[in-house]
């Protein structure tokens, strides 16, 4: 009895694992897309449909992507090492930052349009680059600190996948290069700058399609 429920256990987690391999290309595909119908990071787009749906669609996809990164570090949790850990570590939290930016996006700033728009104007425009002329408090540290744990975070966590040797190097290159081809944002305009997150979401789709397709490997461990 104790053998089967051990077994029943272990099937759960290698199941869970390549649903997580899922949720990392559900993620990737959305985080492309995104880029392409995004409105104009203006607050005559806050109080639109449009944006509602992007932020909440926003705020699933990075809840999607911290799933698939999950899953993608366990598979390689003891290979990948400490490099992988603090890779997988700084990456999450960009996510988490991520998402908890864009619920507030869809649920706090259509709210706040007619009674604070420069306070609207000035959150908005944070990631625009924009300039905003009253007090925004911690908000404006959030680019800041989300640059660096999205940059080093991939970047890290690219080269941990790529030493491992459990899913595709190119995988774990790409990864790596999506992550600090974000500092190109620095002479592209924004909202040009979007494209730069294409690679990422390919990243995406590539180390999930191939942790939700390892199930010899996976049943072998």
């Amino acid at each position: 009895m104790n053998n089967k429920n051990e077994k029943k256990r272990r099937i759960t987690g290698k199941s869970l694992m390549r649903w997580a391999g899922l949720f990392a290309i559900l993620a990737g595909i959305l985080y492309i897309c995104i880029q392409f119908i995004h409105p104009e990071d203006h607050i005559s787009s806050v109080s639109t449909s449009l944006w509602v749906v992007i932020a909440c669609t926003t705020s699933i996809m990075s809840l999607f992507s911290l799933i698939g990164i999950t899953g993608i570090y366990t598979r390689q949790a003891e290979e990948a090492d400490w490099l992988g850990l603090i890779g997988f570590i700084l990456f999450s939290l960009f996510w988490l930052i991520s998402m908890n930016f864009s619920f507030n996006e869809a649920f706090v700033l259509p709210l706040l349009t007619t009674d604070a728009p420069k306070l609207v104007e000035g959150i908005v425009g944070i990631f625009g680059g924009t300039t905003s002329t009253v007090n925004l408090g911690i908000f404006p540290l959030l680019a800041p600190i989300a640059a660096i744990l999205y940059s080093l975070g991939g970047l890290l966590f690219g080269i941990a996948t790529f030493r491992a040797r459990i899913f595709p190097r190119m995988a774990g290159a790409l990864l790596s290069f999506a992550a600090v081809v974000t500092f190109a944002a620095a002479v592209i305009p924004h909202p040009f700058d979007r494209i730069l997150a294409v690679p990422m979401g390919l990243a995406l789709i590539w180390l999930g399609y191939a942790l939700w397709a390892d199930r010899r490997r996976i049943s072998a461990d």
